[in-house]
């Protein structure tokens, strides 16, 4: 009987240790799920990639606690709420460069165009599928600025940068199609 009392209150200890850890964690992932839930819809439109980067920091808590490993759950949640506050802070940043941004896309977006035509028409030796394609594609490149400036005019600056950058990439696709390859002897 000797023996087994320290074994006993080990036992008790470490329960009374799990149920001492498992009240903070619990409330830590509570807390980072609603200030989270409050913040996600426009973190996934402006920051997406470090709304990501948060979730899956949640989700990792959130597993270790429905493990029964409350001391981690807890050590994995700790820095969510600071976290989710970066994570607000970057989306109002991300609003406030996108209209310096679209205002320099503004100005450079019709010169793309120019630029990509001029390439179009100066391309020595690409095949004239990959030509027509080149044109075609300019064509749509104007129809995108127009529906990017209708956007901005709209108030949707994320969706006329969006539609800015799209052109931006397929600018350089178009310009990368061109060259023709090096024919080695």
């Amino acid at each position: 009987m000797k023996k087994i009392l320290p074994i006993l209150c080990c036992v008790a200890l470490l329960f009374a240790a799990c149920s001492l850890s498992k009240a903070p964690a619990q409330a830590v992932i509570k807390t980072a799920e609603e200030a989270l839930k409050a913040v996600s819809a426009e973190a996934q439109k402006y920051v997406p990639d470090q709304l990501a980067s948060v979730e899956a920091s949640l989700a990792e808590a959130r597993s270790l606690f429905e493990k029964g490993d409350y001391k981690a759950a807890l050590a994995g949640a700790k820095d969510l709420p600071l976290k989710v506050k970066d994570l607000a802070v970057a989306v109002e940043s991300r609003k406030a460069e996108l209209p310096k941004i679209w205002e320099d896309m503004a100005a450079s977006l019709p010169k793309l165009i120019t630029e990509t035509k001029s390439a179009i028409a100066s391309a020595r030796g690409a095949d004239q599928a990959v030509i027509a394609s080149a044109k075609a594609d300019v064509k749509g490149m104007e129809a995108s600025l127009d529906k990017a400036t209708e956007a901005f005019k709209a108030g949707d600056l994320l969706g006329a940068v969006n539609i800015g950058t799209e052109m931006q990439n397929l600018a350089a696709k178009i310009k990368a199609s061109l060259v023709s390859p090096v024919v080695q002897k």
